[in-house]
C-alpha cells in the first residue's frame, strides 16, 4: 500500500545492508582509479549542491567496517517492505527487536534474480538510529543512515549486489537521461534520502556517476512505471484535491522528458471530511483504468476504506460499490486483463493477545472489467502479516502479495502466484 505505511516506521530501528551470499569479505567503499574532476569529491570544479568531503568519507566507510555481513537475512528479523524494479531485481528492509536495546538492529537486503542470491548488510541500533533506503535498478539501492542535521554526517551511497558501495551526492536538477533511474518510493521516504521535505519535482540517480537529482519538468507524485498495456508510459500521480473535487496525473510518453497533466472528476463528499487521508492509495492499470480508495486511519489497526472509485477512460470516476461496509483495507493492484484486485485484511485470531503485533491474515478479492461485484480471486495466495503491511502492493510490474512475517507471493498476471523468502 504506497503512503499507508508511514505511521509505523521504527525511525529508532536503523540500518542498512550488503555482503553478498557465500562472501562474507568486508566491503568499503568502492575506490575509482584516476578519479576525473567530476568525480572527485573534494574537486572544485563538481557540480555539487554539497561536495562530499574526505571526512565524511572516512566516516562512510568507518560505518560499513562496523556492519555485520551475514550470507543471508537471520531468523530473529521481520520483514516490513518489499520493493521490485523489475521481475528479478527486488529490495527488501527488516527490523530486529529483544528484551535488550543490543538485540536491535535493522536489515536491508537486495537482489537481482529474484531472492536466489542475496546481498545484506545489517547494522546494529548502538551503531545507526536512523536510515532511508531507495530501490534503483538491477538490484541497486541508494542508502541514507542519519540525516542533513548530524554533526558528523555521513554521505548516502548506493549498495550494489556483491557488496560494492559508491558514494552519492546531490547535484543540480537536470533533464532525465538514459542512464539514470526515477526513484519509485514515497515522500517520506524520498524525503529521508535528499534532506527534501518539499521534493516539488521527480528525483532521479545516476548510479555509475554516484549522482542524485531533480528531474526537469517534472512534478513530484506517486510515480507508476512499467504498467501493463500503457505502452511504456510514465505516470506521477498528484492526487485528489478537494477544492475542485478531481483527481490529478502527469503523465509522460517518452520516457520522462516531457509530461501532460490530467485533472479528472472525482466527486466525493469524503474529500471534504478530516478523517479522510487524501490520496492513501491509488491504481493504475492498463487502457484508460485509475481506481482511488478513500480510507480513514484508526490507531493501532489497518485503515478502513470508507469507499472505491474507479475511471476505465479517465474522463470521470464512477463509485464502486463494496461487498461489506467499511472494510479494513489491504492495498489493491491491477492484472494486465484489466480486473482489480483488492485485498481485505481480516481480524487477528482469537488467541493472539495484541491487536498491534500479532499478525492479521487477509484475503484478496477481484473486480472483473465492466462489473460491479467483487469476487473472490480464486488461486489468490492467502494472506497473513503486520497489520500495517498485510496485504498487497504492485512494484516492478509485479503484484506482491504479503503471506507471512518473512514471505511473500509475487504475480505478473494475478492468476499465477511465487511464493518467495526476501533474504532467503
Amino acid at each position: 500500500m504506497r503512503g499507508a505505511r508511514w505511521y509505523v516506521m521504527l525511525a529508532a530501528l536503523a540500518a542498512v545492508a550488503t555482503g553478498c551470499s557465500g562472501d562474507e569479505r568486508r566491503p568499503s567503499s568502492e575506490p575509482r582509479s584516476s578519479p576525473s574532476p567530476r568525480e572527485s569529491p573534494t574537486s572544485a570544479t563538481s557540480a555539487t549542491e554539497r561536495p562530499v568531503s574526505v571526512k565524511e568519507l572516512a566516516r562512510l566507510d568507518k560505518l560499513i567496517g562496523q556492519a555485520e555481513f551475514p550470507d543471508r537475512v537471520g531468523p530473529g528479523f521481520e520483514l516490513r517492505d518489499v520493493y521490485y524494479t523489475s521481475p528479478t531485481d527486488a529490495v527488501a528492509d527488516f527490523v530486529r527487536d529483544g528484551r535488550s536495546i543490543k538485540d536491535w538492529a535493522s536489515a536491508v537486503a537486495t537482489t537481482d534474480d529474484n531472492w536466489r542470491h542475496v546481498t545484506t548488510f545489517v547494522l546494529p541500533y548502538d551503531v545507526a538510529d536512523g536510515f532511508e533506503y531507495v530501490p534503483l535498478a538491477d538490484g541497486a539501492v541508494a542508502i541514507r543512515v542519519g540525516d542533513e542535521y548530524s554533526r558528523r554526517p555521513i554521505p548516502p551511497f548506493v549498495l550494489l549486489p556483491g557488496g560494492k558501495v559508491r558514494p552519492l551526492r546531490k547535484v543540480p536538477a537536470r533533464p532525465l537521461d538514459a542512464g539514470s533511474t526515477l526513484l519509485d518510493v514515497e515522500f517520506w521516504r524520498l524525503a529521508g534520502l535528499t534532506d527534501r521535505w518539499n521534493p516539488g519535482r521527480l528525483w532521479a540517480v545516476d548510479g555509475d556517476e554516484g549522482e542524485m537529482f531533480p528531474v526537469e519538468g517534472s512534478r513530484y507524485g506517486e510515480l507508476w512505471q512499467r504498467v501493463p498495456g500503457r505502452d511504456g508510459a510514465i505516470f506521477s500521480v498528484d492526487g485528489f484535491d478537494r477544492r475542485t473535487q478531481t483527481w490529478r496525473f502527469d503523465t509522460s510518453t517518452d520516457g520522462g522528458r516531457s509530461w501532460t497533466t490530467a485533472d479528472v472528476d472525482l466527486p466525493s463528499s469524503l474529500g471534504r471530511s478530516p478523517y479522510f487521508v487524501s490520496g492513501s492509495d491509488s491504481a493504475v492499470g492498463p487502457g484508460h483504468r485509475q481506481a482511488v480508495a478513500m480510507t480513514k486511519e484508526l490507531e493501532d489497526l489497518p485503515l478502513v476504506l470508507l469507499e472505491l472509485w474507479q475511471t476505465e477512460d479517465e474522463r470521470a470516476f464512477r463509485r464502486v460499490p463494496l461487498p461489506w461496509d467499511e472494510p479494513y483495507f489491504g492495498g489493491m493492484a491491477y492484472t494486465p486483463d484489466g480486473a482489480l484486485l483488492l485485498a481485505e485484511v481480516l481480524e487477528p485470531e482469537p488467541r493472539c493477545a495484541s491487536s498491534y503485533s500479532c499478525p492479521r491474515p487477509g484475503r484478496i478479492w477481484r473486480l472483473a472489467p465492466g462489473r460491479n461485484k467483487f469476487q473472490t480471486a480464486l488461486g489468490a495466495p492467502r494472506l497473513s502479516g503486520h497489520f500495517a503491511y498485510v496485504g498487497i502492493d504492485v512494484s516492478g510490474g509485479m503484484i506482491v502479495a504479503r503471506t507471512s512475517m518473512r514471505s511473500v507471493a509475487v504475480s505478473r498476471d494475478g492468476h499465477r502466484w511465487t511464493e518467495v523468502t526476501p533474504g532467503r
